[in-house]
């Protein structure tokens, strides 16, 4: 904060109240953006992050959360003993894109989505990781599509084509919303599809009520803590005949 009141000062010929400054800085550090760098399965990746200091519902989607940034990590440990090579995942809240992105670093073919007003952004790091100068950086080039839950599953045709993994991390935060996240990861889901979905622990009252919500739904394998216990990831099916086309 004090680099751009400095900053701001510098601008101005004329006096300027601290008030005004304050309000000013404020206003920079809403829109600002920021990039971080992370050293993941043998490769840069580099993320950027848009509206950094905005609370909005649309803001949080543009920023890197702790769960995605572990959930990344944990890939490459010696203690993640599951194979994406080949198979077809579609990411549900994927932001700015770090998950599906090392994903597709491990052979997957990943569909990344997220609300229409978010995926540019999602798109922008993407391109930025995945691509250089037309050239694929994977073995298959990512897909970016917009998704809301609950609304616009007619443009996923149910189980087709059919997702080995449904993934979500971080995206249980609006409550509202939990019914819709339960129905989309249903559609998009077979008997053979696997669904990963990390939930850090904030409100517990809230994270108690979804995972009610999601033990009545899904068929759960198991569940485990990654970098601790704040940040779960469930495991699951979908339960006997729930999805039949």
């Amino acid at each position: 904060m004090g680099d751009l009141l400095a900053e701001l000062l510098a601008q101005n010929d004329k006096p300027v109240s601290y008030a005004d400054r304050l309000e000013r800085a404020r206003d920079m550090m809403r829109t600002r953006r920021r990039r971080q760098v992370f050293q993941l399965l043998g490769r840069e990746i580099s993320i950027w992050e848009s509206d950094v200091g905005e609370e909005t519902d649309l803001a949080i989607g543009k920023r890197l959360w702790p769960g995605g940034v572990a959930f990344a990590e944990f890939l490459e440990s010696e203690n993640f003993n599951m194979s994406f090579e080949d198979k077809k995942v579609i990411e549900l809240g994927a932001g700015t894109g770090l998950v599906g992105i090392a994903l597709s670093f491990l052979g997957a073919d990943v569909t990344l989505t997220d609300l229409p007003d978010i995926i540019s952004y999602t798109e922008e790091n993407v391109l930025l990781n995945t691509v250089d100068n037309d050239t694929p950086l994977c073995k298959y080039t990512p897909q970016v599509r917009p998704l809301t839950w609950g609304r616009d599953l007619a443009a996923y045709p149910r189980n087709d084509p059919r997702y080995d993994y449904v993934i979500g991390m971080e995206c249980v935060y609006i409550e509202p919303v939990f019914d819709d996240l339960i129905a989309t990861i249903k559609h998009l889901s077979t008997e053979n599809t696997v669904i990963l979905i990390g939930y850090h622990v904030r409100i517990k009252k809230r994270e108690e009520k979804f995972r009610k919500l999601f033990f009545e739904n899904f068929d759960v394998l198991g569940e485990f803590a990654v970098k601790g216990p704040a940040f779960t990831v469930l495991m699951a099916k979908i339960l006997p005949g729930e999805n039949i086309s």
